[in-house]
């Protein structure tokens, strides 16, 4: 009897140790989450930020050769007024210059841009 007590008891005590960890583990994993998530949103800003300043102004055709050669095994397209790859869409006006780069909508919705990293 007092064997299956003690192991009964060991059991007990394992398993919560075991639950600690997996919950202090989880904890950490979510914490490097938020940071990558963090950095990604930020870079993606940034990025943005500088093709903006880089294309805006530019006429379709300088942006489509650009987006040609920095992106070759891409399908280009121009679709609704935007010059279009895969990651990229340029908005182009009437004129036919480039306003502006497209940003996922998204990349809008949960991007904080600039924000100070999670605690």
């Amino acid at each position: 009897m007092k064997t299956i007590f003690v192991a009964l008891v060991a059991l007990l005590v394992g398993s919560n140790i075991w639950w600690l960890y997996q919950t202090i583990d989880q904890a950490v994993t979510l914490s490097y989450r938020d940071q990558v998530l963090y950095e990604a949103t930020n870079r993606v800003s940034a990025l943005t930020t500088i093709a903006n300043e880089t294309l805006r102004g530019k006429s379709k055709a300088d942006a489509d050769a650009m987006l040609r050669r920095l992106f070759p095994d891409e399908t280009h397209f121009e679709k609704d007024g935007a010059l279009n790859t895969s990651w990229l869409s340029l908005n182009i006006s009437p004129d036919g210059k480039v306003v502006g780069v497209n940003q996922d909508e998204t990349m809008q919705h949960w991007a904080k841009p600039l924000q100070s990293p999670p605690k």
